[in-house]
């Protein structure tokens, strides 16, 4: 438990300043356990260079485990207090987001804790994008944001003030306020909600069916960077994260293959 009170400590408190004290509620419960190593083993030689960096990717994923359950703890008590239709939708969370037990345990604790915080949502939406740094991973959050706020079957106004700003400190596109709000409450009352169309290719990539080429290509190389798995491994996102990244890597290679065919490219 060593490192958790030094390189941890500093790192939150210097750069991830919203997440210093639920993060000691975490640490400090038998959560702890997951993420300490044993006294007394050795730590020196090449055995004790890979336990440190073990234990530095480790401190990142309690980071991005903490910020997501404070995230979501925050918005389920956006309306002033939290409901059993808001827990059972921030649980559907944690399964969406594919944690192991000992991870998913770690959001819980942090849930608990940051619903008596001072911080604000906006807060840890900048601490959590700090540490999730592929754009997926954060609109995937913003996914779950919507899904806890519309658990009770309405969206209050502060739920949706929430909604509409927090796209700037999560550094995802202010567009897909708009776009969340008409797939879930567009139409009329009691309407069925419209399962969102499949993405086109050209969105997947992020560009237009206007652009050029060159400007295809490289929107596909600036996808394949931010998303490749290796990338976001080596920034210590928990494991499950890594293998959704993979999926989107592959989904990035099948639209740049079709439109490469479209195209007529090599």
């Amino acid at each position: 438990m060593g490192w958790i009170g030094g390189a941890i400590g500093y790192a939150v408190g210097a750069r991830f300043g919203a997440l210093a004290g639920i993060l000691g509620a975490v640490i400090g419960s038998a959560v702890g356990n997951l993420v300490g190593g044993g006294a007394g083993t050795p730590t020196g030689g090449s055995y004790g260079q890979t336990r440190r960096r073990a234990a530095t990717q480790r401190e990142r994923e309690v980071v991005f485990l903490t910020a997501a359950g404070a995230l979501l703890a925050k918005l389920a008590k956006a309306d002033g207090h939290v409901d059993a239709s808001e827990i059972a939708a921030a649980e559907r969370a944690f399964v969406r987001l594919g944690l192991t037990p000992g991870n998913r345990a770690i959001c819980i604790q942090a849930f608990r804790a940051a619903k008596a915080d001072a911080h604000s949502i906006f807060d840890y939406a900048e601490s959590f994008a700090a540490v999730a740094r592929g754009e997926p991973l954060r609109q995937l959050m913003y996914d779950l944001l919507w899904d806890v706020a519309c658990a009770d079957g309405e969206l209050s106004p502060d739920e949706r003030r929430i909604l509409e700003m927090i796209v700037t400190p999560l550094r995802i596109r202010p567009s897909l306020f708009a776009e969340q709000r008409a797939r879930r409450l567009g139409g009329r009352a009691g309407a069925a909600r419209r399962a969102p169309s499949a993405p086109s290719p050209y969105e997947i990539l992020g560009c237009a069916p206007t652009a050029t080429d060159d400007e295809v290509r490289r929107a596909y190389r600036a996808q394949a960077k931010k998303n490749h798995p290796d990338l976001l491994r080596a920034q210590g996102l928990p494991e499950e994260m890594v293998t959704r990244a993979t999926a989107q890597m592959a989904r990035i290679n099948a639209a740049w293959e079709e439109i490469k065919r479209a195209r007529g490219l090599s």
